[in-house]
C-alpha cells in the first residue's frame, strides 16, 4: 500500500512538473505493467491517460476503467487497487493533486448558489474530449520540455482544469461533485477497521475515511470498541503478526508492512513490548520448538 502523492515524490518513473508541498503536477510513465497497487489518495487527484489504460477497484467494489485520452477524478480519503497497463509499449498519465483549498476557491468563483442535496457520484469520469488532450499535451509542452518552474503558476493551472472540466459536464455536476467533496459520508467504524487495521494510516486518515472529525471518531470509536483507536490497533495489528509467523517465515521489514507498520524499528519494540521476545527471536524459538517436537 502507498500513500500518494507523497510516494509518488520518490517514484523514478515520476516527473515533477510544477510541486508546492502535497499540491502537485506530475507524469507518470512506464513501459511494463503494474497491477495490484494498492493506494490511500491523501489528496484529490485528476488523472489523464496519455498513453495504455488504468483499471481501478474503490474500496467501496467500485470498478473504473479509464482508456487512453479519458480522465478520472478522484477524490481524496480513497483507498484503491490499481492496474496501469501500457497498450502499445507504453502508459502515461497526467496527474493534478490537490486539497480543498482550491476547491473552495473555484466555488467561491462559481455562478451556482445552491447546491443539489441528491446523491452525487464518488468519482467524475470523462471520455475522450480532444480539448483536454490539447491541454495536457500544451501544458507538457510549455512546463516539462522547457522547464519553467515557477510555483505561482501551480493553482492556477489545476483552476484552469477545472474549469474546462466544467465546460465539458452538464450545468452544475461539478459544483454538485466539489462541494460534496467537502462533506464526507460518514461509514460504519467497524466496517472500516475491521477491513483497513492493518494499512499504514494515522488515526487522522481512519477518522477522514470515516467521515467524522476526529474527536467525533475517536468518541463513536470508544462506543464501539471500549478502548482508544491507537490501543486496538496496535493490538489487532501485533495479533495479525503472530498469527503470519504462525503460518510462515517472513523477513521482520515484510512483517512490519504487512501488518501496518512502515517503520520496523517501531514494530520491533511493539512487538517485544508485547510478546517478551523480537520477531527473530520468536521465529527462532517457534523453529526450536519445532525441532523438538
Amino acid at each position: 500500500m502507498i500513500l500518494i502523492p507523497q510516494r509518488l515524490f520518490e517514484d523514478k518513473q515520476v516527473s515533477v512538473i510544477l510541486r508546492e508541498g502535497n499540491t502537485a503536477i506530475l507524469t507518470k510513465e512506464l513501459d511494463q505493467a503494474i497491477t495490484q497497487r494498492e493506494a490511500y489518495v491523501s489528496n484529490h487527484v485528476i488523472s489523464i491517460v496519455l498513453a495504455g489504460e488504468q483499471h481501478i477497484r474503490t474500496y467501496d467494489e467500485e470498478w473504473i476503467k479509464i482508456r487512453e485520452n479519458e480522465l478520472v477524478f478522484i477524490p481524496r480519503g480513497l483507498y484503491y487497487v490499481s492496474d496501469l497497463l501500457p497498450t502499445k509499449g507504453s502508459f502515461k498519465c497526467l496527474l493534478f493533486y490537490f486539497d480543498d483549498s482550491l476547491i473552495h476557491s473555484f466555488l467561491a468563483h462559481s455562478k451556482v448558489s445552491e447546491f443539489s442535496k441528491k446523491a452525487i457520484p464518488s468519482y467524475l469520469k470523462l471520455g475522450a474530449v480532444p480539448m483536454m488532450n490539447q491541454f495536457a499535451e500544451t501544458l507538457l509542452l510549455i512546463y516539462k520540455n522547457q522547464q519553467v518552474n515557477d510555483k505561482s503558476l501551480l493553482p492556477l493551472k489545476i483552476l484552469e482544469l477545472l474549469h474546462l472540466i466544467n465546460n465539458l459536464v452538464p450545468e452544475q455536476q461539478l459544483a454538485d461533485f466539489l462541494f460534496r467533496l467537502t462533506l464526507p459520508k460518514k461509514r460504519q467504524i467497524k466496517d472500516l477497521m475491521e477491513k483497513n487495521y492493518d494499512k499504514p494510516l494515522k488515526i487522522e486518515d481512519y477518522a477522514y475515511l470515516s467521515g467524522r472529525s476526529l474527536s467525533s471518531f475517536r468518541r463513536d470509536f470508544r462506543t464501539f470498541y471500549d478502548t482508544t483507536p491507537q490501543q486496538w490497533l496496535k493490538d489487532r495489528r501485533l495479533e495479525k503478526a503472530l498469527h503470519l509467523l504462525a503460518e510462515r517465515d517472513l523477513s521482520v521489514t515484510t512483517l512490519a508492512y504487512e501488518v501496518g507498520y512502515e517503520n520496523t524499528s517501531y514494530f520491533i519494540k511493539e512487538f517485544k513490548k508485547k510478546v517478551g521476545q523480537s520477531p527473530k527471536q520468536y521465529m527462532l524459538s517457534k523453529r526450536n520448538d519445532q525441532l523438538l517436537n
